[in-house]
């Protein structure tokens, strides 16, 4: 005999429910990594988001199910069940990888986004983990990285400086990466979701399972290339004829003529003679016109991401 249980909202079935389960008519459906111990189906989805092989045939149907969730329900979230769960006439379901032991079916969907290739680890493994709606975590001197599955989530890495993953499951995620000398790899598992990544670190997206995924990446700021500005050569001058050198931000061009590399960061060094007074070039008698130029990539002052971890730590310490 069925179990017709009514919710209101949000439901999550952490493991109370006796299975086979169904969950009919939710706005979008969030499957949690090693959740699901039997199959499940996805029945006439609109979209599915997923890191499992998905099939067309129908494994659990609605005759079967011991349990069936029904009523004015906005999203589900999927984070135990001892056996088969049946979603059905959902909006969007996104799937983590390893999320299911058994088989996963998608019969009715509109659109199904996979890739079964992807490896990750646990949620457990993961420096910052969050599942559900709207939820936020945070880190420094992280090793792992960020796993969360859900919507709208708020999470933040700080002090980076060893190479990280984030695995993003779902919508509207949004999460900040600072750090030195590492590297960034990012796994999008949904749409809407935004990674913003620090000028020091390198950022590459290994899949990307959906659309309107991005990487916010800033940009290498010139003037950490500069050891001297104008001003500060022009005010150690003193007070006569001086030769000073300094270096300026070359803001016009985006290939390096040093090194012939795509670059974010370009900087100009200049030689100036002239008569100085109080800071100020009075007269000038002879000035470089064809400034050497360097880049991120070839300047001896840039932060490279080939640093080794004792030299990473140097930096933050």
């Amino acid at each position: 005999m069925t179990r017709n249980t009514t919710y209101d909202g949000d439901v999550t079935l952490n493991g109370s429910e006796q299975p086979p389960v169904e969950v009919r008519d939710p706005a979008d459906a969030f499957v949690s990594g090693a959740s699901i111990d039997g199959d499940l189906t996805v029945q006439n989805a609109e979209y599915v988001f997923t890191h499992t092989p998905v099939t067309g045939e129908t494994t659990v149907s609605d005759s079967e199910t011991e349990t069936t969730i029904r009523g004015n329900l906005e999203d589900g979230y999927v984070q135990s069940v001892g056996g088969d769960v049946l979603l059905t006439d959902a909006e969007d379901v996104f799937i983590a990888a390893d999320a299911v032991e058994g088989a996963v079916s998608a019969p009715g969907a509109e659109n199904v986004y996979t890739d079964d290739s992807v490896p990750v680890s646990s949620a457990d493994d993961y420096d910052v983990s969050t599942f559900g709606w709207q939820q936020s975590g945070s880190a420094a001197d992280p090793d792992s990285g960020v796993y969360a599955v859900g919507m709208d989530h708020d999470v933040e890495l700080e002090k980076v400086r060893q190479d990280v993953d984030l695995y993003l499951v779902g919508h509207s995620h949004d999460v900040r990466v600072d750090g030195r000398g590492a590297s960034v790899t990012v796994h999008f598992v949904g749409y809407d979701n935004t990674v913003h990544v620090g000028p020091y670190l390198s950022s590459t997206v290994e899949t990307d399972t959906g659309f309107d995924n991005e990487i916010d990446a800033d940009p290498y700021p010139a003037e950490d290339l500069v050891e001297m500005s104008r001003r500060e050569a022009y005010s150690n001058a003193g007070f006569g004829r001086r030769k000073v050198t300094f270096q300026v931000p070359n803001e016009d061009d985006d290939w390096c003529p040093n090194c012939g590399q795509a670059a974010e960061a370009i900087i100009e060094r200049h030689q100036k003679e002239a008569f100085f007074l109080f800071g100020w070039p009075l007269w000038t008698y002879d000035r470089s016109t064809n400034p050497a130029r360097e880049c991120e990539n070839c300047s001896p002052n840039a932060v490279h991401t080939e640093l080794t971890a004792a030299e990473r730590r140097e930096i933050f310490d």
